[in-house]
């Protein structure tokens, strides 16, 4: 039994969110250990800024910082080639939830491939625009929110509750924290 129903044509925006997303999500260890490296260069860079490799260092440091998606970009632009050289189009698909799975209909051919039952799903993202659904940390489906229309909440709940995942969101620490501030101020047993 259908519970929701989306569509997608996807574009160069939507795969590199996409790509973004998924970065976020699987390669957090990288991410640390890549603004570790880039802490200390700079750091290191700054004690010795009166040598020339001081400002080279400063300048890397500066860089791995800025660069956070750079592996996700060149990810999405390697299937951008591909799509091209192929003479093909971006992706369009059907995403229709049932109770125990995701099935996945490729369009315009209609193609049905293997449904995703919702306990194999590795991993949920969640951005300002859209939702995804990892079945690996190589492959993942979006779902744009404004096919969801007023059932987004809905979505979120059931997905979270048949996964026994949560979404994560790419907000910083910060902002999460503030969000959580705000709500918990508002909750009966806090005043």
């Amino acid at each position: 039994m259908k519970k929701f129903e989306c569509t997608i044509k996807h574009t160069e925006d939507s795969l590199t969110a996409l790509s973004h997303m998924q970065y976020d999500l699987f390669c957090a260890s990288n991410r640390n250990m890549k603004t570790a490296l880039a802490l200390c260069l700079f750091i290191a860079g700054a004690l010795n800024v009166s040598k020339w490799w001081g400002l080279l260092l400063i300048a890397y440091g500066s860089y791995l910082f800025s660069s956070k998606y750079a592996a996700a970009n060149r990810t999405a632009r390697q299937i951008f080639q591909q799509l091209n050289d192929a003479g093909g189009e971006f992706p369009s698909s059907k995403y229709i939830f049932e109770e125990n799975k995701m099935r996945i209909i490729t369009l315009p051919n209609n193609a049905e491939l293997d449904p995703l039952p919702y306990s194999k799903v590795e991993g949920l993202g969640e951005d300002f625009d859209n939702f995804y659904i990892f079945q690996s940390r190589y492959g993942g489906y979006m779902i744009p929110k404004s096919q969801l229309g007023e059932e987004k909440d809905d979505f979120k709940s059931f997905i979270e509750y048949k996964t026994g995942k949560i979404f994560r969101t790419r907000r910083s620490r910060l902002v999460s924290l503030r969000q959580w501030m705000r709500k918990r101020e508002n909750e009966p047993y806090h005043l």
